[in-house]
């Protein structure tokens, strides 16, 4: 028979766990940090130090002030000292500069955010004007060219300072043989957009052919080389098409 120990157990006992195990495995539930000094008491009372003294000094400053009316006399009534009024006059100034800053912060803040709302807007508009763009360029190359000006038009109601859909409503204006309009498109172009634009130039030229103002024609044919040197090939050949198609 073995000998054995009583009161000794064969099971394995488990490790002692260290009270601070769950600290060392989840750090984020570590709260050492209570029992540590307040860092907010001290600033607080710091502060309450502060106040303190302030107050100190304003009741000091009160048990010194001056009594300037105790040496008035009948004869003697001149009080030469000016001291309170112009340290008065001094804090004056100072809040009237503060406000006026402020208010230049917010009017040049209400500035920017105007500025802001207008060039978003400005480029939606932008947006909706190259959709209906796109439109009738589809219905120009269906030669649809009634609707395409249709969709033009709608274009230039969203935004009226561009010139390409001026000038293509003016190309429109050319296929159905409204010339005049199509002189229309192209001047207001020319007197309020871009005093340059070859295309202006040559519908316009283009318009003025086809109701015989030969004088017109030549005019505007002359400007669009004037303002565009480079391109006389262009136009040249523009003006072949022009006498083919048009």
């Amino acid at each position: 028979m073995p000998h054995t120990h009583e009161g000794i157990s064969d099971k394995k006992t488990e490790p002692e766990v260290p009270p601070d195990y769950a600290i060392y495995q989840h750090p984020q539930t570590d709260e050492v940090f209570l029992h540590s000094p307040s860092l907010v008491d001290d600033v607080l009372q710091f502060m309450e130090t502060i106040g303190d003294a302030s107050k100190n000094e304003a009741s000091a400053a009160t048990k010194e002030k001056k009594n300037y009316s105790e040496k008035l006399t009948d004869d003697n009534f001149m009080v030469t000292s000016r001291l309170i009024f112009g340290a008065s006059y001094k804090r004056s100034r100072s809040k009237t500069k503060v406000t006026a800053n402020t208010n230049t912060f917010t009017f040049m803040r209400q500035v920017d955010q105007d500025l802001k709302s207008r060039q978003q807007a400005r480029i939606e508009r932008e947006r909706v004007a190259e959709n209906f763009r796109r439109l009738g360029n589809h219905e120009y190359r269906k030669e649809n060219y009634e609707l395409a000006a249709q969709h033009y038009t709608r274009g230039l109601a969203t935004i009226n300072d561009t010139p390409v859909l001026y000038v293509n409503r003016a190309l429109c204006y050319l296929k159905r043989r409204e010339f005049k309009r199509a002189i229309m498109d192209c001047d207001y172009i020319l007197t309020h957009l871009d005093e340059k634009y070859l295309r202006a130039w040559l519908y316009k030229a283009a318009g003025h052919k086809r109701l015989n103002d030969e004088e017109q024609y030549q005019r505007s044919v002359y400007m669009a080389k004037r303002s565009n040197h480079t391109e006389y090939e262009a136009i040249d050949n523009f003006l072949d098409k022009m006498r083919s198609y048009l």
